[in-house]
């Protein structure tokens, strides 16, 4: 029996965007927002922009509606900056970096408004005037000032500075590593809320990362505040604990099978490969090889290599369709351009046998290689038995 499958997520941080978010407006509805953007307030316009650019406030993600509230806040924002107001010269500096708003980016002045809003003590301004000095936009890179910014910003609460620390001290940045202060501020950005620093703390428990004890139970636990969040990835990982019984719950396919289906409705191509699988062999439901088919199909299509091995499985064997071997070896392809281990050697399979391509030993024995470079077993028995 194949075993359900996990996403291999990496703890690369993704959060590495200038942030205009401050507790002022990021904690209102877009009613709200445009209640008090109607009264002039060019911020209120612009965090309109951010709600649709995240999906906050009661609102879908649309990139256009957002940048449409970009611009028009604009004006506003320059004559409020030239008041002096700091929050103002946050936003504008975010605008003056995107060029689809903006026209074209200035990182001169983004870095002088940032610069003069994080002397203000503005907690956003301080971690975006990190993230110039980190990745050296408009200057060369400075971890040390990177971190002298990220900690004042992170010293008022600012979650997304606790999470930019935490990376520098996991990443070697300016430091030497050091896995427990990367836990210590992935921790304090976790609490406040923040998804990245949940993952990164899900994954470093999950695989015991860099020296870090290994710890599914506390993994579990951050995963399933990201799957109660509505996050494709992390409900595919709770699920994957329930199929296993592992990190601290017990055995439940139904569980299982629930949780798989939440992260394919979210889009997740491994939740879709899951459902597939769990009604392929009857876990948590009962088999029906039909829909096995259409599960795997649904992943395949989204260029998930293990669903498109499956759905090649499926065509070879006849499993929810008819036998098609030729079909078979499209999909096996697909997966093993994808450097897809399992679907190389079946592939090659094919080609020993003549079954759905025209009959070639050297080129199975050529895939059975590349299979077997790549770890795969049955790749190395099969060459055995080629002689090769």
């Amino acid at each position: 029996m194949k075993k359900i499958l996990l996403t291999i997520l990496t703890a690369t941080i993704s959060t590495f965007t200038l942030h205009a978010q401050t507790p002022k407006y990021s904690s209102l509805t877009v009613s709200q927002l445009l209640e008090l953007s109607s009264s002039g307030d060019a911020c209120a316009t612009d965090a309109i922009g951010d709600c649709y650019a995240l999906g906050n406030g009661g609102v879908k993600i649309d990139k256009d509606v957002a940048y449409t509230y970009y611009k028009k806040s604009i004006p506003g924002l320059e004559q409020m900056v030239l008041e002096g107001n700091a929050e103002a010269m946050n936003r504008l500096a975010g605008n003056i970096m995107n060029k689809d708003v903006y026209g074209k980016e200035d990182p001169a002045r983004a870095f002088s408004l940032y610069s003069k809003a994080a002397e203000m003590g503005h907690a956003a301004a301080q971690n975006n005037l990190g993230i110039f000095y980190q990745f050296g936009y408009n200057t060369g890179v400075d971890y040390g000032k990177a971190f002298i910014w990220y900690l004042k910003s992170a010293e008022q609460d600012y979650a997304p500075a606790m999470l930019s620390l935490g990376f520098m001290y996991e990443s070697a940045q300016g430091m030497e590593k050091d896995m427990d202060k990367a836990i210590e501020w992935y921790e304090k950005a976790a609490e406040k809320g923040n998804n990245t620093a949940i993952g990164n703390l899900a994954y470093i428990y999950w695989y015991g990362k860099d020296g870090v004890v290994e710890d599914k139970t506390k993994a579990r636990h951050y995963y399933q505040l990201l799957a109660d969040k509505g996050d494709a990835e992390a409900l595919n990982y709770v699920g994957y604990c329930y199929y296993e019984g592992i990190a601290g719950v017990e055995q439940n396919d139904s569980i299982a099978l629930t949780y798989y289906i939440k992260a394919a409705n979210a889009g997740d191509a491994l939740g879709q490969y899951n459902i597939g699988h769990s009604y392929q062999y009857g876990r948590g439901t009962k088999i029906d090889y039909t829909k096995a088919f259409t599960w795997y199909e649904k992943s395949a299509m989204q260029n998930s290599p293990y669903g498109q091995t499956a759905l090649g499985n499926c065509y070879r064997s006849g499993i929810g369709v008819t036998k098609n071997a030729y079909q078979a070896s499209v999909w096996y392809q697909k997966a093993a351009d994808q450097d897809h281990a399992d679907a190389i050697n079946k592939l090659g399979e094919l080609y020993r046998d003549g079954n759905g391509v025209f009959r070639n030993v050297n080129k199975a024995a050529e895939l059975f290689r590349r299979a077997e470079r790549l770890g795969d077993e049955n790749a190395r028995r099969n060459l055995e038995s080629l002689g090769k």
